[in-house]
């Protein structure tokens, strides 16, 4: 498998072959414990990788792969204790399988433009705390409609394009093969609908110091991560 991943390359500019060949990598990692496991502990031995596991309010995420200069990163997600309705959308296209848990997942249709080109502004509004205050903000969560809504059970696999708005309302320990091709875009919103306030994220190379400290993993904390995974014999 590692052999295969090595000389793999996914185009996303063909949006549905790469949905066929991420979608049915997921499938092999998922049933094949052995190579899952071994990516999984390797990240201990790689600084690079593990630099690039992260801790947010809603999941944690260790990378276990990354060759985005071939077309892709592969991640395992774990959700927290923490479930919101957050419609958001993701700088890249990715697939995904659900290994453990579940979640409902609905997509939005959204009336307009979100991106209006470049925003150098949006760079000050990176959290639920600090949202975006400007009139367009508002405009956007009043035009966000839910379109399909359905259940993910361990075994559901789904593609998702970067320009698509999605939210997942996780059960607690639910795991997931997260597979994404190369950043699209600069940026992503999240949205929140119970307070009306939306906030945006950025690739990290273009976010403060401060942020990119405050979400870092570091290695005890994935060591806890990789224990939760082996109890729920994800690994």
């Amino acid at each position: 498998m590692t052999d295969y991943l090595d000389r793999l390359t996914v185009d996303w500019n063909d949006f549905e072959a790469a949905g066929e060949v991420t979608r049915d990598l997921a499938l092999r990692l998922s049933e094949d414990k052995d190579t899952l496991r071994g990516l999984v502990y390797a990240v201990e031995q790689n600084p690079e990788l593990l630099a690039k596991c992260e801790r947010h309010q809603l999941l944690d995420y260790i990378v276990l792969y990354d060759a985005l200069d071939r077309g892709l990163r592969i991640r395992l997600h774990l959700s927290t204790d923490d479930h919101y309705d957050r419609p958001h959308d993701h700088r890249f296209s990715f697939s995904s399988r659900i290994l453990t848990g579940g979640y409902t997942h609905t997509w939005y249709h959204l009336e307009g433009d979100l991106y209006d080109g470049p925003d150098p502004e949006a760079r000050q509004y990176l959290s639920r705390h600090r949202p975006d205050p400007r009139a367009h903000a508002q405009r956007h969560l009043k035009n966000l409609t839910p379109h399909l809504t359905r259940w993910e059970s361990p075994g559901s696999t789904y593609t998702l394009h970067h320009s698509a708005i999605h939210t997942t309302f996780t059960t607690p320990d639910t795991v997931s093969l997260f597979l994404r091709g190369p950043a699209e875009k600069d940026r992503s919103v999240i949205m929140d609908k119970d307070t009306g306030v939306l906030w945006w994220r950025f690739g990290r190379q273009d976010e403060p110091e401060d942020r990119v400290r405050q979400k870092s993993m570091g290695l005890e904390a994935y060591r806890e991560i990789r224990e939760r995974l082996e109890k729920l014999e994800v690994i």
